[in-house]
């Protein structure tokens, strides 16, 4: 008989290598999304209204003393947005927006910008889905964000996104063909947001400031794990409690199942079910319930991997 040993040798308690090698083809569509900023002047409504010839997408708000931008410049007068993957094109129409306003473009002072990692392929956002939820945990459990949720279709249940907000940044991986009914070239997106980033440049925050909480997020990964254990501990007793007409989970293994996407590793696996008495040997259990049921598990080396393929890909954007 294989023992748990030979088990994980196999290699089956960490991404598959192919799937994690492929993470760099698929997410090839990559960019700066959206900016807003002001610019120190009040600018005339009809200069404003000016800028719709060059782009779709901006928003305008006129003060006493300055005026409030958010602008997408990707956006065009066509039916579907084509992302502008070269930064130094972007700039160019940027300036070109800016002067179109009568303003100088170095007088624009930008205080968000959102760059974004994409897929034309559907069936990435299911495929990365647990990948994304893992990297945005760690990065939620190191920065004690507080606002976190995911979302799913009031439907068909399918999950639209998986978000973390706090005041000087976001982050969120969505369903971009859902959303856009399949009209935005996107099919899956996973996008950065820095805010509140006035009098730094977005070079700065999408390759030091990112690139440093990213490589900072991932080494809490066995923090994330004892953090879902605990949670998932707690559910799962809470539920014990109730008479049985009352149950939510009819068996550890419904349960189990139904919250996979929040187990990443074997070893959490091994001591989550070691939490409960009812389970007598947790290591064959663990064993049993991979073979049975289609359970990811990620290692260290993943996350490594795939935080380099990001800050690759957004060295090239920033490079071009």
């Amino acid at each position: 008989m294989e023992s748990f040993r030979d088990f994980l040798e196999k290699g089956n308690f960490k991404m598959k290598k192919s799937k994690r090698n492929n993470y760099d083809k698929v997410m090839n569509l990559n960019g700066i999304d959206t900016l807003s900023g002001y610019l120190p002047q009040k600018l005339d409504n009809g200069n404003l209204k000016k800028v719709k010839t060059n782009v779709k997408q901006c928003n305008y708000r006129p003060t006493e003393d300055r005026t409030y931008l958010l602008i997408n410049p990707n956006k065009n007068h066509e039916k579907e947005e084509k992302l502008i993957t070269s930064y130094s094109e972007f700039v160019r129409k940027m300036d070109h927006i800016i002067n179109s306003l009568g303003a100088d473009p170095n007088d624009l002072d930008i205080i968000r910008a959102d760059f974004c990692f994409n897929s034309r392929d559907e069936s990435t956002f299911e495929d990365y889905q647990k990948l994304h939820r893992l990297i945005i945990s760690c990065l939620a459990d190191t920065y004690k964000f507080k606002n976190c949720y995911v979302s799913c279709d009031l439907w068909d249940y399918d999950r639209l996104s998986i978000a973390i907000k706090k005041d000087d940044c976001e982050i969120e991986n969505y369903n971009k063909y859902k959303q856009s009914n399949g009209q935005d070239e996107s099919a899956n997106r996973l996008e950065l947001r820095s805010k509140r980033m006035s009098g730094t440049s977005i070079k700065y925050q999408f390759m030091v400031k990112w690139f440093d909480r990213l490589d900072k997020a991932i080494e809490h990964f066995d923090d994330v794990q004892q953090k879902a254990n605990m949670h998932l501990e707690r559910l799962y007793k809470e539920d014990l409690q109730r008479d049985s007409k009352d149950r939510k989970y009819v068996s550890l293994t419904a349960f189990l199942v139904q919250y996979k996407e929040s187990i990443y590793t074997s070893k959490q696996m091994i001591d989550l079910l070691s939490r409960f008495d009812e389970v007598a040997n947790p290591q064959n259990r663990a064993k049993k319930f991979k073979e049975k049921h289609n359970i990811e598990y990620f290692s260290k080396r993943d996350l490594d991997h795939i935080v380099s393929v990001l800050k690759r890909k957004t060295l090239q954007y920033f490079n071009s």
